[in-house]
């Protein structure tokens, strides 16, 4: 959002007080037309015009149940063109009156729509509700027991906090790191949690300490920031694999937000599509897909990218 035509367009269609409401209820709470109507005291009919407009513009997603529909923020709404100036305006009247007011009202239609079960509030939105025992983490660990990873190999893997997704899913599991004080760590939390298939070692991903070793799967999970050469990493990793073997990346997608090099002490801003496909094919890697998993859901909002290819 770096010129002018698309800044004032974000402009024009934030600059209606009604959207900005709907906006600030539905950042709190997914609601049928007829609860935003309720809340904002106007006429069905008002606010399915405003909802057509934010639609239209990508800044919310509906679903239909049975007659009723119901909007919640898009989960794609942070690339549209005004969601930066639709951040600053919520910043700034967090505290207006009227918002608040709407923010009573909300409290009010919202504990009328609980007297139903739980399964009728929860219908829509289990994927933005806390659930016990459902979370992102308890489901990748019982997704992670169907993983067969073989002789795996996670470069650039930190103090090990993913051993309990990757040990269980591999018969032997290297760590490399170049940071002793996290692979000190790793060792303890290997046997902290008794995965004798677990070895720490401390060293470069551009020129690991292994030898005569055929991998089934290397790993890159959010590590090739910190390479100090990215290509010459994957294409050491991908040498240490077996033929069928498979390389996977994750990572960011390039972006401009300086704090990460600053505070988190990456080595790039993340990387390209075109980029990764090219190293990963240039590795000897065959069948080489790259796609966008989505965004972070906090800000400054990251894309990630998944990068998968097999050695042939």
């Amino acid at each position: 959002m770096n010129d002018l035509p698309t800044w004032t367009e974000g402009m024009k269609l934030l600059g209606d007080g009604t959207r900005l409401r709907i906006l600030a209820l539905l950042k709190e709470e997914e609601l049928s037309v007829g609860e935003l109507a309720a809340v904002l005291e106007q006429r069905q009919s008002t606010i399915s015009t405003q909802l057509g407009r934010l639609k239209e513009a990508g800044f919310v997603q509906d679903r239909k149940e049975g007659t009723r529909s119901y909007y919640r923020i898009a989960e794609s709404a942070i690339e549209t063109s005004g969601w930066k100036i639709w951040e600053l305006s919520y910043e700034r009247l967090q505290k207006d009156p009227r918002l608040a007011a709407d923010r009573e009202r909300l409290a009010r239609t919202l504990a009328a729509r609980r007297e139903g079960t739980w399964l009728d509030r929860a219908a829509g939105s289990l994927d933005r509700r806390w659930v016990p025992g459902r979370s992102w983490s308890t489901l990748a660990l019982g997704l992670g027991r169907l993983l067969d990873l073989g002789v795996c190999v996670d470069m650039g893997s930190g103090d090990g906090a993913l051993l309990p997704f990757l040990a269980p899913a591999s018969q032997r599991l290297l760590c490399l790191d170049s940071h002793r004080g996290m692979v000190e760590r790793g060792r303890e939390r290997a046997r902290e949690g008794s995965w004798r298939n677990v070895e720490f070692l401390e060293g470069d991903m551009q020129s690991p300490p292994f030898e005569d070793l055929e991998a089934d799967t290397v790993l890159w999970f959010q590590s090739l920031q910190y390479a100090e050469d990215p290509r010459a990493a994957i294409r050491a990793g991908c040498s240490l694999l077996r033929l069928g073997g498979r390389a996977v990346v994750l990572t960011l997608e390039r972006h401009e937000d300086r704090r990460m090099l600053e505070e988190y002490g990456h080595m790039h801003p993340g990387f390209g599509r075109r980029s990764l496909k090219r190293w990963l094919e240039g590795a000897g890697m065959t069948g080489v897909t790259v796609e966008r998993l989505g965004h972070e859901p906090k800000a400054p909002h990251l894309s990630l990218l998944l990068a998968l290819g097999v050695k042939s």
